[in-house]
């Protein structure tokens, strides 16, 4: 399996703070099947991304842990100022330097705010992946935003801690619906340490595929990230 939302690397933001509580996440990953993952740290008005830096940061994550293969990412923040920066360089927060970059959105944002950043976005030839949609309030009340953004390009990761009921009922009743309307691309962990957030996708699994069945449920960990990750299309 494929994890292409993963805060792994230590020290950055709200994941890990150590090297051993890192490796303890790789440790619980490979343990439940996954193979690869993206280190996705956060940019947004709390940290801030430093491809660079983070980017020593999975080298050395390599050189301690040779189970598991690792990419960079980013948790890209929808803000003014971070599309400015995408602007001037839109594969600084790109997965694994391919076209697809996964976008986080506040709570407090209007619709048409949204749709305004996903479509400049999209108009500087990138792909928008919406992380977790299924926790934010507008989209429990607006499934049909989903779906429309969807439709002009936009790629959507739900995590499979919504499916198991760890984010509530709320959260748990979107990412059903998501699925069976077909607007998953990929199930993620979007773990930030290995007890309470651990990287793990194998419950997600089962739980996604006794709605949309086995086949479905293993290409939204597998096949599709495993995609993304390559800069395949979808």
């Amino acid at each position: 399996m494929v994890d292409i939302h993963c805060h792994l690397l230590p020290g950055i933001d709200d994941g890990p703070r150590s090297w051993d509580k890192t490796l303890q996440m790789c440790e619980k990953a490979v343990a439940d099947g996954v193979t690869h993952i993206v280190a996705t740290p956060h940019c947004n008005h709390r940290y801030s991304f430093d491809r660079e830096a983070s980017q020593e940061k999975l080298e050395e994550l390599r050189s301690k842990f040779d189970r598991c293969e690792f990419s960079l990412g980013c948790e890209l923040n929808i803000s003014e100022k971070n599309l400015s920066s995408a602007r001037a360089n839109p594969s600084l927060y790109t997965i694994n330097s391919t076209r697809y970059v996964l976008v986080e959105i506040d709570y407090s944002r209007l619709p048409n705010q949204i749709e305004n950043a996903l479509s400049e976005l999209i108009s500087l030839g990138l792909v928008p992946i919406l992380a977790h949609p299924e926790r934010i309030p507008l989209f429990q009340k607006r499934i049909d935003l989903v779906e429309e953004w969807v439709s002009f390009g936009c790629m959507t990761a739900i995590t499979g801690g919504a499916l198991t009921g760890f984010w509530g009922k709320e959260a748990k009743k979107l990412s059903e619906a998501l699925l069976r309307e077909d607007l998953v691309n990929a199930l993620v962990s979007d773990g930030h340490d290995p007890e309470i957030r651990p990287p793990l996708l194998e419950s997600g699994r089962q739980a996604a595929a006794k709605i949309v069945g086995d086949k479905r449920a293993m290409d939204l960990v597998s096949t599709n990230p495993l995609a993304v990750v390559r800069g395949e299309v979808l």
